[in-house]
């Protein structure tokens, strides 16, 4: 059992965890958890994520929710209070996790929550009290309009194959092999390079160069090439941060090339309009 979250679907409307809080406030689904509480505590939540400045901006949201993980440190410090079933599904025990507030010390991820008003640990439960009853996927799969949240059974083997050709990810190094991943998660992880050409016109106003050619190099090498649109935009994706050093070159039939050197630190590059001259 696998959970798949896609970030360049989600649009942060909130339904999956809305569709949480109506399944389990006020709910006790004893044994595998009881009821959550209402206000600030969250087993699934879009958190929003903002790459470059104006007019370059791109907004993500990234679904984070327990990541259910084949070999969850919480079970390796707290091995009779969290259990692992052989559907990969990861509980609390209820009982257990009572007063245990180290429990939510115990994920590296900040899944496990307390809640104050039954003095408990507690966490995503993958819907499992609904899995067992017949239903094909949790709650918050089920609201989500878009389905930038799909669930996916299968075993690891077949899995591996569907990670390969849909180039899932998981949110962070994944050392304790999450069953949650991610497709198009380079939105979060990744930085761009964006910017603009214009050229003088016949009267001397400034016009986006449509169709200019813009090549990416580092260290000498191409790595990614494309052409301005129609407003003379260009934009370069999935550059890893801290990339460093890169070099841009913009070409146009009768203008002089025009070549800029830029460094990627941790954040996305947005640069400022570039005029091209005739030659």
């Amino acid at each position: 059992m696998h959970i798949v979250a896609d970030l360049a679907k989600c649009v942060g409307c909130f339904n999956c965890m809305l569709a949480c809080k109506d399944e389990h406030v006020g709910n006790s689904w004893l044994p595998y958890t009881e009821s959550q509480q209402k206000h600030d505590q969250k087993w699934i939540g879009p958190g929003r994520y903002e790459r470059g400045r104006a007019p370059y901006t791109d907004v993500c949201f990234v679904n984070k929710l327990c990541r259910h993980c084949k070999d969850p440190a919480c079970a390796r410090a707290f091995p009779d209070a969290v259990t692992r079933r052989d559907d990969g599904i990861v509980l609390l025990d209820p009982e257990k996790a009572k007063g245990n507030k180290a429990l939510v010390d115990a994920c590296p991820y900040g899944m496990i929550s307390w809640n104050e008003e039954i003095g408990a640990a507690q966490k995503c439960t993958m819907c499992a009290h609904l899995i067992d009853g017949g239903w094909k996927e949790p709650r918050c799969v089920q609201a989500c309009p878009l389905r930038a949240l799909s669930i996916i059974f299968c075993g690891d083997p077949e899995f591996e194959e569907i990670v390969k050709e849909q180039g899932l990810e998981p949110l962070g190094d994944g050392q304790n092999g999450p069953r949650v991943l991610y497709k198009n998660l380079y939105r979060y992880s990744d930085c761009f390079i964006a910017g603009a050409l214009a050229y003088a016109g016949e009267e001397g106003e400034e016009r986006a160069a449509a169709g200019a050619a813009v090549q990416l190099r580092k260290d000498g090498e191409l790595v990614a090439e494309t052409q301005t649109d129609f407003f003379g935009d260009f934009k370069f994706d999935r550059i890893p941060k801290n990339g460093g050093e890169y070099g841009l070159t913009h070409t146009m039939e009768g203008y002089r090339p025009l070549t800029k050197e830029i460094t990627v630190g941790d954040e996305s590059i947005c640069l400022d309009a570039e005029v091209l001259e005739k030659l």
